[in-house]
C-alpha cells in the first residue's frame, strides 16, 4: 500500500483526523489563525515521523510544516486508535498506513451532484 511520500497525517482538539497528500496540501488547506490558536495538536509523517506545524507571521500569515528529527510512532498508533474508537465507531481499527488511505480514498472519491441525486431519487434508485 504506497502512499505520496509527503503524506501528512493531522489531528485536532476533537482527536479528528485529517490527512494530506503533501506538504503542499496541508499547508494550503490548513489556517494560520487556526495553527496559532493551538487546534491542530500533532502531525506525523505515516511512519512516525514528528511534524511540527507553525504560523511564523502570525494568524494572517502563512502555515509552515517542518519535518524534525524525532519519531514517535508510539504516540502516532496511539491517536490513531483514538480517531477510530471517536470518529470510526463501528468500524475495525486500522494501524497508521491503513488509515491513511482509508482517508485518502474515501476523501477522494467522486460524488454525485445534486441532479444526478434527484434524478436517482425520481427514478426510486436510492
Amino acid at each position: 500500500m504506497e502512499l505520496p511520500p509527503e503524506t501528512v497525517l493531522v489531528f485536532d482538539q476533537e482527536e479528528d483526523l485529517i490527512v494530506f497528500e503533501s506538504f503542499a496540501h496541508a499547508t494550503n488547506y490548513l489556517e494560520a489563525m487556526d495553527v496559532s490558536e493551538g487546534e491542530y495538536t500533532a502531525a506525523y509523517s505515516p511512519e512516525g515521523r514528528v511534524l511540527v506545524l507553525t504560523a511564523p507571521e502570525g494568524p494572517e500569515g502563512r502555515v509552515v510544516l517542518t519535518r524534525t528529527a524525532r519519531s514517535d510512532r508510539a504516540d502516532l498508533e496511539r491517536r490513531v486508535a483514538r480517531y477510530w474508537r471517536r470518529h470510526q465507531m463501528g468500524r475495525s481499527p486500522r494501524d497508521p498506513l491503513r488509515t491513511a488511505r482509508f482517508l485518502m480514498d474515501r476523501d477522494n472519491r467522486p460524488r454525485a451532484g445534486w441532479l444526478s441525486r434527484v434524478t436517482a431519487l425520481l427514478r426510486g434508485n436510492r
